[in-house]
């Protein structure tokens, strides 16, 4: 559960415009997102938790992340429906007085990749994906507008232990159905200054060329730390390559 080496020094990188930023991490589980959630917290954020996981683990990270930041809200709820999302976006949002960064979480799972077989099973695990993180997207951007937020929206979608044909096809289809829906934001909300930038799984070229990582949670907090940050604030509309984010901007 610890955070690891490198991320505790990306920590220690100080963001003063960070500090009180109100910040909603949704997919949050004990196994992934605890040092993007850490990040954002040592550097004096107010933390919006969203887990699935209900979890003696859960509890005692939330303990962890209340010693660093200024206050932290954990919502133990799965979201399994658009009203969910909204519900979630809203309460947060209404508690904390609006929204700063927004950093919602995506795993695909290995099985469900692996159990594709038509065309019409790509599109609808993609939908199903897609969904709630595109609703999620819309309902805090219009909060950002609602209040004059010049706020950041990151989407990191992950295909867990993907390997496989099967799974790199998912991943090319997701990641170029991720990068239109991302422009296709980016442009609608970029003139409020609201950014809105996703993470990818690799893609097939990266995967046949041996050099396909998926980020680490070190460098996805490195990555929406800078995105939240004044060095964010040109960056909007883009898939982003996030392994190596922790070396290069810590």
């Amino acid at each position: 559960m610890l955070m690891s080496v490198i991320a505790r020094e990306c920590c220690s990188l100080a963001l003063p415009e960070l500090k009180g930023a109100r910040v909603l991490i949704t997919g949050l589980t004990s196994a992934s997102g605890f040092d993007i959630a850490r990040a954002f917290a040592d550097q004096g954020a107010h933390l919006i938790l969203q887990s699935p996981e209900d979890s003696p683990e859960m509890t005692e990270l939330a303990a962890v992340l209340a010693e660093s930041c200024v206050e932290i809200k954990l919502f133990n709820t799965p979201l399994e429906s658009e009203e969910d999302a909204v519900r979630l976006v809203r309460a947060a949002a209404q508690d904390f007085g609006g929204l700063d960064a927004v950093i919602n979480l995506v795993p695909v799972s290995a099985a469900a990749a692996c159990a594709i077989d038509t065309a019409e099973d790509v599109e609808g695990l993609i939908s199903d994906a897609l969904r709630l993180p595109l609703r999620l997207t819309e309902v805090a951007a219009n909060r950002m507008r609602l209040v004059w937020v010049e706020g950041s929206i990151l989407n990191v979608v992950r295909v867990q232990d993907a390997a496989g044909g099967r799974a790199m096809m998912l991943a090319d289809i997701l990641r170029a159905e991720l990068a239109e829906l991302t422009r296709g934001l980016a442009r609608e909300w970029g003139e409020h200054g609201i950014r809105i930038n996703a993470v990818a799984p690799p893609s097939s070229i990266a995967v046949l060329g041996g050099d396909a990582h998926q980020a680490s949670d070190a460098d996805l907090a490195a990555m929406a730390l800078q995105l939240a940050s004044r060095k964010g604030r040109s960056v909007s509309g883009h898939v982003l390559d996030a392994v190596g984010a922790a070396r290069r901007w810590c």
